[in-house]
């Protein structure tokens, strides 16, 4: 008994004509959308770290600091907003409050968003030092 007789003759003839069957291409479409979706995240992520750059070389009177900073062992954030600028400093409005995560910042903003009662003026040279704990810039 040879082996040809035990495959079925169609399959034999397709297997010769090398009418191989190919994998469609829909199967890749979620591979493909996936790539996209992790590029669009990668490009809006250097976007804003270079929108950051660019508020930090050339800050204007109204720009929103979200600042990190430690206390009592926990990352706490609060937020600033440019109040004055003169040649060789900053002057912030300090918020009077502040949160523990990303969530409670947002809701920070939401909910009291024009409360300022501190105020801080820091050296052109020193705003670049904080560069590490401002988490983005919003500029109004």
């Amino acid at each position: 008994m040879s082996d040809q007789t035990q495959i079925n003759p169609q399959t034999l003839q397709s297997l010769s004509l090398g009418a191989v069957r190919k994998t469609p291409i829909g199967y890749f479409t979620g591979l493909v959308l996936i790539g996209l979706l992790i590029s669009a995240i990668f490009a809006a992520g250097i976007s804003g770290a270079k929108k950051k750059q660019e508020y930090l070389k050339d800050p204007k009177v109204g720009d929103v600091y979200e600042v990190s900073y430690a206390k009592n062992g926990k990352t706490m954030r609060t937020i600033y907003r440019i109040a004055k600028l003169t040649a060789d400093s900053v002057t912030f409005d300090i918020n009077d409050y502040e949160a523990d995560s990303r969530k409670g910042l947002r809701k920070l903003r939401e909910r009291y968003s024009d409360s300022y009662s501190e105020k801080r003026q820091v050296s052109r040279a020193e705003l670049e030092k904080m560069k590490s704990k401002i988490s983005s810039i919003e500029r109004l």
